[in-house]
């Protein structure tokens, strides 16, 4: 049985109180006791919650893993916001494949300024909405979204969306398909073919967390690694993609690759040492 709105409401108002008195390492575990997105009992609210109290807004619902981290601790990935913040530079020209629903695109171009920008791609329709209301209410100048897939090809793909209501609609993806997925088609493009007809006057860093489609995207960059040599943030998951062959690709265009670690990044000195983690990449020529 579903909790009413005003009950739902006042339990994630205690919960976030609550947690704001407990120490760093106790307030998830609590957190999720006390209002869990999971449950079949949670509906979940729409509402606009600040992000990192650096005046940016951002549009979640409750209910997605996403969302709930937003409204309960001001952001939903500390560690990536973290590297992100180290690694793109003010006026760098920043892709973003895989923006979901615009938390990181919001921080982002507040990274890069005003003579920097920031381009987006989520294909997943209700993403899609919230990431353009997002930049919308923050009234950005400096980014364009699309509801786009960046890819191998220029082509029409398959790609396999969650339901309505549930908890992590950014798993959405186009190759991994479960039982309660379905099947939607989506337009993709190559970063090259997306650059060239959009006159980007270059790529300074990649970030792109696509859910096994990462070495795709890289096959559809190959002018785009060559000639600008932009810096790559990349999730990296066996679960989604063999990390070895993703390594490999990389590797063959000329990166360096390296594990991002809480002190630090941490070389992978060869493919035998590939390995599941947020990964950071840099060309050898830009980094002599």
């Amino acid at each position: 049985m579903s909790v009413s709105f005003f009950d739902e409401l006042s339990t994630l108002s205690r919960t976030k109180k609550i947690i704001s008195l407990l120490p760093q390492r106790a307030r998830l575990r609590v957190a999720k006791t006390m209002y869990d997105y999971e449950s079949s009992a949670i509906n979940g609210i729409d509402i606009v919650a600040p992000l990192q109290n650096d005046g940016l807004v951002c549009f979640i619902n409750t209910k997605d893993l996403i969302g709930w981290k937003i409204f309960l601790f001001g952001e939903y990935e500390s560690g990536t916001n973290k590297a992100l913040a180290k690694y793109i530079k003010k006026d760098d020209i920043v892709i973003e494949a895989g923006a979901n629903l615009g938390s990181e695109t919001l921080l982002i171009s507040r990274m890069v300024g005003d003579k920097g920008h920031i381009y987006g791609f989520e294909p997943n329709p209700y993403t899609y909405n919230r990431l353009s209301f997002n930049v919308a209410i923050n009234q950005l100048k400096n980014a364009n979204v699309y509801d786009l897939a960046i890819g191998e090809a220029d082509k029409e793909i398959s790609f396999n969306i969650y339901p309505k209501g549930f908890c992590n609609p950014g798993m959405s993806s186009k190759y991994v398909e479960t039982s309660i997925t379905e099947k939607i088609t989506v337009k993709q493009m190559t970063l090259d073919s997306f650059v060239k007809a959009n006159n980007v006057p270059r790529v300074d860093f990649i970030k792109m967390d696509i859910q096994g489609a990462e070495m795709d995207l890289l096959v559809g960059a190959a002018s785009i690694l060559s000639q600008y040599k932009p810096t790559i943030f990349t999730e990296a998951l066996q679960e989604y993609n063999d990390v070895k062959e993703l390594y490999k690709i990389l590797e063959g265009y000329g990166y360096t690759v390296s594990l991002i670690e809480e002190n630090g990044l941490v070389p992978m000195n060869g493919v035998a040492e590939a390995r599941d983690g947020n990964w950071l990449a840099v060309n050898k020529a830009k980094s002599a």
